[in-house]
């Protein structure tokens, strides 16, 4: 038998295959396979020709099946050769794939993309990008360059010193520390508003122009009787559903963070008041759009936070602020001062709150646990009785609407206490304690009657208390589940009521998206919450409009929200 080569070769459909299981030669099968090849005539003159002319068999190869190593078996399988089926059969070599270019690979796929969402019946998508709040209302950030860093002085090995620092040629050199942000001191006696105002120097036209609307406003006579009063619940939730925010309502009125927030009852002009973290006052003129800063004057009779804000009840143009640094102060529209009312003796003590015993008669709480009564007559800033009625701080303190003997007062050993003005002596006794198991923010009667009042604590609960008795019979009414942790740059919520109902009351929120929510004092259910795409913050102190329907949240930026 001649030596067979690797040639190309066509075999016949009889061709008989024995599989082997051992990898071996069949050599019965693979002599026939050679018979009939020998046996016809032009494919051996062919395969001769080829030999002669030294040819390369690649060409037989493109049109024949290849004959693998005759070392394999001719019947082994695709699982004893690479190659799929057995060995000999007639199989064309397909063409590899060809690849796409980014190019052609993005343009496939947006023909498909278009395709699919002409499938859908959506023949062009338009995506419209969010309308963003214009943030830049009311106070502009002025830029302020950073001071150089002093260099690091040289070691005492650099200056040649000994350990003592001591050099026998040179006198020693004086170090000097890096200079410290020092506690600015509080402001002393009356400051004028054209004084006190840090924004608008250079419009003294439009300060003048601010100061006679305060006139206007001050001398107002609040009213005595609101339309609130009179709807019933349902009525003013289908009115207040029509309140929004919009960009208009939307300003900086202190620098830093909102402490306490004021609206005054004036009809005419709306003017919200802000307390800052830096004792700052903000006073905006909400319609006064094109006015600059749009409304915004900021004063500092202060250097602490501002915790309380109010307007007397009986005179819409005095404005009181209780602050950190120990004072309480009074400003006077129609005079244009800010006047000192009440100044601890104590410069590390601080007044948190501030309520009012009648016209001319304030209480104010202490952060040594102790209330002090001032009566605003007296040209002394000095307390006209101190109590010392708790062992901690007193956050907030309130007088009953009608019996003006009464009042309750919020602690941060987390008590609620009612008290009895007419029967504090020296050591004081108080009508009821009511434990929270936190530290309590707020403790607030209800604004008509007085037989409701609010707490707000720690604990993560909102309490309502009945109290058309007062005495040890107190009972609560029910509590709220409420997610009171703001946390250390948020200011802490404190519920309060609308200035004009006793069946709502409005708290801020923790929850997303950002909104205030309004609750029921008969249900204890939200009935309704105020949000918007433009609020994007968590508003601490928020308060109603006695006589319309205007929500102004303050939020720790300084910004005031007003929904209307």
């Amino acid at each position: 038998m001649s030596r067979i080569t690797r040639r190309s070769i066509r075999l016949s459909e009889n061709a008989e295959y024995m599989p082997s299981k051992n990898y071996k030669v069949n050599k019965i099968n693979a002599e026939d396979v050679l018979k009939e090849v020998d046996n016809e005539p032009n494919i051996n003159k062919e395969m001769d020709e080829k030999t002669m002319k030294g040819k390369d068999d690649k060409e037989t190869e493109n049109k024949e099946i290849e004959v693998v190593n005759n070392t394999r078996d001719i019947g082994s399988t695709s699982e004893d050769d690479p190659m799929e089926g057995p060995v000999g059969y007639n199989q064309q070599f397909k063409e590899e794939p060809r690849f796409l270019s980014l190019e052609e690979q993005r343009s496939r796929n947006v023909q498909e993309n278009a395709a699919f969402l002409c499938s859908l019946g959506i023949e062009k998508v338009v995506i419209q990008p969010t309308k963003k709040a214009n943030l830049g209302r009311g106070l502009k950030r002025k830029s302020i360059k950073p001071e150089p860093i002093e260099r690091r002085p040289q070691s005492l090995r650099l200056q040649n010193k000994d350990p003592e620092g001591v050099d026998v040629d040179k006198p020693a050199p004086s170090y000097v520390p890096f200079s410290t942000i020092e506690d600015k001191e509080r402001p002393q006696g009356s400051i004028a508003f054209d004084k006190g105002i840090i924004n608008h120097e250079d419009d003294k036209k439009g300060i003048n122009s601010f100061h006679k609307t305060l006139q206007h406003i001050g001398k107002q006579a609040p009213s005595k009787k609101t339309k609130q009063e009179s709807l019933s619940t349902s009525k003013y939730l289908s009115d207040i559903k029509s309140m929004k925010l919009t960009e208009a309502g939307i300003a900086k009125v202190t620098k830093s963070r909102a402490f306490s927030v004021a609206v005054h009852p004036s009809e005419d002009v709306l003017l919200a008041a802000c307390g800052g973290k830096w004792g700052g006052i903000g006073l905006w003129q909400v319609d006064a759009v094109n006015s600059p800063e749009h409304g915004v004057y900021l004063y500092e009779p202060h250097s602490r936070p501002v915790n309380c804000l109010k307007f007397a009840p009986k005179d819409a143009g005095k404005l009181y602020s209780a602050s950190y640094d120990g004072s309480v102060r009074l400003g006077t529209f129609e005079k244009g001062v800010f006047d000192d009312v009440y100044v601890i003796p104590n410069e590390e003590e601080r007044c948190t709150f501030l309520d009012f015993l009648s016209d001319q008669e304030l209480i104010v709480s202490q952060s040594d646990g102790k209330v002090a009564i001032v009566d605003t007559r007296t040209p002394s800033t000095n307390a006209e009785q101190v109590y010392q009625l708790h062992g901690r701080r007193i956050k907030s303190v309130s007088v009953h609407p009608l019996q003006k003997q009464y009042f309750l007062t919020a602690s941060q050993d987390s008590n609620v206490c009612l008290w009895d003005m007419r029967k504090l002596d020296k050591k004081p006794t108080n009508i009821v304690t009511l434990s929270h198991g936190k530290s309590v923010d707020s403790a607030y009667f209800s604004p008509i009657t007085g037989k409701y009042f609010l707490t707000t604590s720690i604990d993560d609960h909102l309490r309502v208390f009945n109290s058309e008795t007062l005495d040890q019979n107190i009972r609560t009414k029910f509590k709220i589940k409420h997610n009171n942790h703001t946390g250390r740059w948020l200011t802490n919520f404190r519920a309060t009521w609308h200035p004009a109902r006793e069946d709502v009351f409005i708290v801020g929120s923790m929850a997303r998206p950002r909104q205030i929510e309004l609750f029921s004092s008969e249900t204890s259910h939200i009935v309704h919450t105020f949000n918007g795409e433009l609020l994007a913050s968590v508003c601490s102190c928020n308060s109603f409009h006695p006589t319309k329907n205007i929500l102004i949240g303050a939020n720790s930026s300084g910004r005031l929200h007003v929904f209307k």
